[in-house]
C-alpha cells in the first residue's frame, strides 16, 4: 500500500520534470501552490513531537485515520539548532504521503521562549552571516525539484519567540533602517527579504513562501502590527495566521472563543492590504476546561471559517499534539482528546470544500 502512496504521489512530477528525458524536459519548474477556486485546503501538524520536527509517515497516517480525511499538507520545524540544513528525510517523507511538506525555518539556538535570539539574530541574518548555509539550503531544495511550502519566524508580532519585534528594536525607530519605520517589524521584515532574495538569486522555483502572524498582538501597539513585519506582495505567495482557543485551563474560555478573537483581531489582517490568499496557518484549543466545550469551540471555529463576510479562507491547517505544562497542567490540543472533540472535528472537516488536492 505504502509504495502505491509513494507512486501514486511522485509519478506525475517525474513525468513533468523529465526524468530520463532531454535536458529541456528536465527544466526546473515553478511550484506555486495555487488557492483553488471553491475549496478549501485541509493541512496539519501531525504531532511529531515537542521539538516539532520528528517527521514520520506513521504519524501522518495515524492523523489522517483519525480526522478520516486525507491533509493537502504537513506541516514541521526546521530547527536552527540542529544547523541550518536542508531537511531532506522529512521532506521527502511527507512527499510519499502524497501530502506537500510545510516547512517553518526557526531561527533558534535552543527552544527558550520570552528573550532575545543570542546567535540567529535578525541583523546576524540581514547582514549575510548565514548566507553560505541559507545558500546550500537552496540549491538542495531546487535539485529537489517537488513543491515546498515554507514561512520564517512565526508570529512576529507575538512577545515569546526570539524573533520578535519586542527583542529587536521594538518600537523605537533611531537605531536601524528607516527613521519612520519601527525598528523590530523591519529587522524582521528585512531578513525575510534577505532569506528569499537568496533562494531567487539561486534560482529556486519551488517554494511557495508565507507570511505566518499571530492574529493578536502581544504587546497590542501601533508598532506591533502585522502590517511593519509583512515582507510585502512581491516577495510574500500566502498571508495567514495563528488563532488559538484557551491552550491552558487557566485562561480564560470566552475570552478567547474563536469568533471573538476573529472579531477582535480582524484589523491586524485588513491593515496588510494584500490580495494574497488567506490561510489559517495554526489552530487549536484545550479540552476539558472547566469554563468551556473544545467541540462546541471547532463548530464556532468552522462556522465563523466558511460564514463570516470578511474573509475568504484558502487553506486551514489544524495544530495536533498535546503536551505538559510547566505546573503539571495538560494542554491537550490532539483532535482526539475526547470523543466528543474527535465526532465533532470529523464532522467539521468531512464537509467537501476541504481538499487534499494541491494544485501548483
Amino acid at each position: 500500500m505504502k509504495k502505491l502512496i509513494y507512486l501514486s504521489a511522485v509519478l506525475p512530477f517525474l513525468i513533468s520534470c523529465g526524468g530520463g528525458g532531454t535536458d529541456a524536459e528536465k527544466e526546473l519548474k515553478s511550484y506555486k501552490l495555487k488557492p483553488l477556486k471553491d475549496k478549501i485546503y485541509f493541512g496539519a501538524f501531525c504531532d511529531f513531537g515537542g521539538t516539532e520536527d520528528k517527521v514520520s509517515l506513521a504519524k501522518i497516517e495515524e492523523f489522517e485515520k483519525l480526522a478520516n480525511k486525507k491533509i493537502a499538507w504537513a506541516v514541521f520545524s526546521n530547527n536552527w539548532y540542529n544547523g541550518i540544513k536542508y531537511p531532506k528525510k522529512s521532506i521527502e517523507t511527507i512527499y510519499r504521503s502524497g501530502a506537500a511538506a510545510y516547512v517553518r525555518f526557526m531561527p533558534r539556538s535552543n527552544e527558550s521562549e520570552g528573550e532575545p535570539e543570542k546567535f540567529f539574530t535578525l541583523q546576524k541574518i540581514i547582514d549575510g552571516k548565514f548566507d553560505n548555509e541559507l545558500k546550500e539550503w537552496a540549491k538542495a531544495a531546487k535539485n529537489a525539484n517537488i513543491p515546498i511550502l515554507a514561512d520564517f519566524a512565526v508570529e512576529p508580532n507575538g512577545n515569546w519567540f526570539g524573533w520578535s519585534g519586542v527583542f529587536n528594536g521594538g518600537g523605537r525607530k533611531d537605531g536601524y533602517g528607516d527613521k519612520n519605520y519601527p525598528d523590530g517589524p523591519e529587522r524582521y521584515r528585512d531578513a525575510y527579504r534577505h532569506i528569499i532574495d537568496i533562494f531567487r538569486s539561486e534560482g529556486v522555483k519551488n517554494v511557495t513562501w508565507f507570511f505566518h502572524f499571530n492574529y493578536q498582538s502581544f504587546p497590542n501597539k501601533e508598532w506591533n502590527s502585522p502590517k511593519y513585519y509583512y515582507p510585502g506582495d512581491n516577495y510574500i505567495d500566502w498571508v495567514g495566521f495563528s488563532l488559538y482557543g484557551a491552550q491552558q485551563s487557566s485562561e480564560e474560555w470566552d475570552d478567547l472563543k474563536f469568533s471573538t478573537q476573529f472579531n477582535s483581531g480582524l484589523k491586524n489582517l485588513q491593515d496588510l492590504h494584500t490580495k494574497k490568499p488567506v490561510a489559517l496557518l495554526e489552530f487549536g484549543v484545550t479540552d476539558n476546561h472547566p469554563q468551556g466545550s473544545k467541540a462546541l469551540w471547532y463548530k464556532d471555529a468552522f462556522d465563523t471559517i466558511l460564514n463570516n463576510r470578511f474573509v475568504k479562507f484558502k487553506a486551514v491547517s489544524i495544530w495536533h499534539e498535546n503536551w505538559e505544562n510547566e505546573d503539571g497542567t495538560q494542554s491537550l490540543l490532539r483532535i482526539d482528546s475526547s470523543k466528543e472533540s474527535l465526532k465533532e472535528f470529523r464532522k467539521q472537516i468531512s464537509n467537501p470544500v476541504f481538499s487534499a488536492k494541491t494544485e501548483f
